[in-house]
């Protein structure tokens, strides 16, 4: 899936934000206060969508590859096959939380305004328009995506203005406490959650930073948004479950509208990444098709999950995807060699470990942000006594250019250089 217009991409990213789970996770930063809570949600923006989610959108789109075909330039194909795994598992957990936190906050508006509630039937409704979102022309999608995204964004203010206009302050002494170490990792790892994905939309153009910084201030503006909403609903009104404050607001239908294409609008991107991922490892191009089944699994598995574990959910995604990456671009921005695969695998262990016991130190950047200078400092030592594959011999020796026909060409050099084939992708 590709759009080159920055608005479209800018829109599609911005509505990938705009949801009740990024809502859900401001709620959690509450226990800070608004100026220390603020301040903990824009600097761990500023780290995960400029540190992070802008440097994976631009490789990708400078390769004319997703994100996670980009690792094969340093972890190789076996590394392409595990992450293509790890990241569809993790869409198919997105889709499922997507799903339950989308039927939980229907459940309550309904209730107010219908006296009815039904997880199945909630459940269903989300799952069928995110299949129709799948099913939709290229085209048309983007068209209507874009308008329901500047209606959800209108109504997102609606809300805010309207808690801000009937709420006043209330203490936070009773929730949980959380410090301003944590509330940077929750922001970061949001954002962390989409770096696998960024590239599945960013592939295609002829103006790779553009495109990646169009995708990701759509999503930065967004994202900090529903955070905030979500943390001064708290202070605001007492209430720390947004679904309840929500069904207080006498929004109504509108409401109910907000709920449920906030979550078509990005769980759609979920399941067609998913999907890309397993495409890519099965060699198929039926990409919808099996769209359309990650939906129908994560509604399984929605209709039998706990949002118990949401948090550490998050939190593991950063530890599997955060090293991954860190290696990804030290080796390819700062070093412009990489590794020995296994050393890199060594690297990306160690980082997966690491971030558990790191978390414990409570770092005020973020764990993230500090396994990222750890991680990179190891590897440009390892760098200094292991042999380094250069830059012009990365990926067995295919070179990437852009010519200016706007065609993404790819020469394949033999180690003899006697003999090349060219290949042209358009």
């Amino acid at each position: 899936m590709g759009n080159t217009k920055m608005s479209g991409l800018f829109l599609l990213w911005a509505g990938a934000a705009i949801s009740i789970a990024e809502i859900v996770t401001g709620t959690l930063v509450a226990p800070l206060g608004w100026l220390e809570g603020l301040s903990a949600i824009l600097l761990g923006h500023l780290i995960g969508c400029f540190v992070f989610l802008l440097p994976a959108g631009y490789l990708s789109a400078k390769q004319d590859q997703t994100a996670i075909q980009a690792t094969n330039t340093v972890f190789g194909s076996a590394g392409v096959g595990l992450f293509s795994i790890l990241n569809a598992v993790q869409l198919l957990g997105w889709t499922a939380v997507m799903i339950v936190n989308a039927q939980q906050a229907m459940n309550g508006i309904a209730k107010t305004l219908f006296h009815y509630q039904s997880a199945v039937v909630m459940s269903l409704i989300v799952a069928v328009l995110i299949i129709v979102w799948l099913l939709m022309d290229h085209e048309w999608l983007f068209k209507i995506n874009n308008a329901i995204v500047v209606l959800l964004a209108l109504g997102m203010i609606m809300i805010l203005w309207t808690i801000v206009a009937h709420g006043g302050s209330h203490s936070t002494s009773n929730l949980a406490p959380m410090s301003f170490g944590s509330a940077v990792e929750l922001s970061v790892t949001m954002a962390l959650s989409w770096l696998p994905l960024i590239g599945d939309y960013t592939q295609h153009t002829d103006k790779p930073f553009q495109a990646s910084l169009a995708s990701v201030s759509g999503y930065f503006i967004a994202s900090f948004g529903m955070f905030a909403l979500g943390m001064f609903t708290v202070i605001l009104t007492g209430e720390s479950n947004f679904t309840v404050a929500l069904s207080q607001t006498k929004l109504g239908i509108v409401a109910l509208f907000i709920i449920v294409f906030s979550t078509v609008t990005t769980t759609f991107m979920d399941a067609y990444s998913a999907a890309t991922n397993i495409a890519n490892l099965v060699k198929t191009k039926r990409v919808n098709l099996i769209a359309i089944v990650v939906t129908l699994l994560g509604l399984l598995i929605a209709l039998g999950v706990s949002m118990t574990y949401y948090e550490n959910f998050l939190y593991a995604i950063g530890a599997v995807f955060a090293p991954l990456f860190a290696i990804l671009f030290v080796s390819v921005f700062f070093l412009h060699a990489r590794l020995a695969v296994w050393l890199n695998f060594v690297w990306w262990l160690i980082g997966v470990v690491g971030y558990s016991w790191l978390q414990k130190l409570d770092f005020f950047l973020g764990t993230t942000f500090f396994l990222l200078l750890l991680l990179g400092v190891g590897v440009y030592l390892t760098s200094l006594v292991a042999k380094k594959i250069p830059a012009a011999r990365l990926n067995k020796g295919v070179i990437w250019y852009h010519d200016k026909t706007r065609v993404l060409s790819r020469i394949n050099v033999s180690v003899g250089g006697t003999r090349c084939h060219r290949r042209q992708f358009i």
